[in-house]
């Protein structure tokens, strides 16, 4: 009996021993890993990640050193994320701050989830007009429709996926450029410039369709691209006047033609406007 008894103390005292010397080791690889977490976090995530299982298996005794880890995994990710976008690497700066995230969620950092998630909607923008110049249309939708799932009301968004409809259908084009305009306020400058890619994009479906000899689509294209110019663009407003007056004068619409030329004042389309009108038009 003295002998088991024996034993069992000795075990003990081996167990002890072994669980001091493994937080010893846990504690140690800890502090060598945070030296130069700064410089080197995705370094530091991926040594810390590892730690976390053999500190959480010794329970209470290493809760403080667990706490410290989880406490430093979120950071740690974000720091990594932020490394890739300040290398233009949108699509990696994107994975990292997903994963940012769900590290913040779930060790319990609501703050650092929430400057993330405000950051993700540019970000899924920013993916997806550049997947829009690599003609990945679906891709780009992909990533625009993100954005607007963290952010309902982000304009930009709105204004990527009327881009992403051009050349597949002008009513998308241009509902989701009239949505990204009220979000963006009409009289911002944000919205400034989506009325400008608005005017660009009637006007040359209006061109094309015209040569097609569509002349209704066409008067229409070119009274939204009126609609999209500024009040002070005399020289887009007396072109596009112009364009308006040609079809009509096209199709045989006198008073039509002549209201659409005694619009026109910018000197580049001014005097053979005054020369239909005059000459050819007889108008009153």
């Amino acid at each position: 009996m003295k002998r088991l008894f024996n034993l069992i103390l000795l075990a003990t005292v081996f167990s002890c021993s072994l669980t001091a010397q493994t937080l010893d080791e846990v504690t140690k690889s800890y502090n060598e890993a945070v030296v130069g977490a700064n410089e080197k976090p995705a370094e530091t995530l991926t040594t810390l990640m590892a730690l976390l299982p053999k500190a959480e298996a010794l329970g209470d005794e290493a809760a403080e050193i667990t706490g410290k880890i989880t406490g430093m995994l979120p950071t740690l990710q974000y720091n990594t994320a932020r490394m890739a976008h300040d290398k233009k690497d949108i699509n990696g700066a994107i994975v990292g701050f997903e994963k940012t995230v769900e590290l913040s969620e779930k060790y319990d950092n609501p703050d650092m989830a929430k400057q993330v998630n405000d950051q993700l909607p540019m970000l899924y923008y920013t993916q997806g007009s550049a997947k829009l110049k690599a003609k990945d249309r679906d891709g780009a939708m992909s990533a625009f429709n993100k954005a607007l799932a963290m952010d309902a009301n982000y304009a930009r968004a709105y204004y990527g996926i009327s881009k992403a409809f051009r050349g597949q259908s002008m009513d998308s084009v241009l509902y989701y450029t009239n949505k990204a305009i009220e979000l963006a306020g009409a009289d911002s400058k944000e919205a400034t410039g989506y009325k400008k890619g608005a005017r660009i994009t009637t006007s040359k479906e209006a061109a094309k369709v015209a040569k097609a000899g569509k002349n209704q689509e066409a008067l229409a294209m070119y009274e939204k691209a009126l609609m999209y110019t500024a009040a002070g663009d005399e020289k887009n407003l007396s072109k596009y006047n112009y364009k308006i007056a040609k079809i009509y004068q096209g199709m045989g619409k006198t008073a039509d033609a002549c209201a659409a030329y005694g619009k026109v004042k910018d000197a580049k389309y001014a005097e053979s406007a005054k020369y239909e009108m005059k000459e050819k038009l007889k108008c009153n």
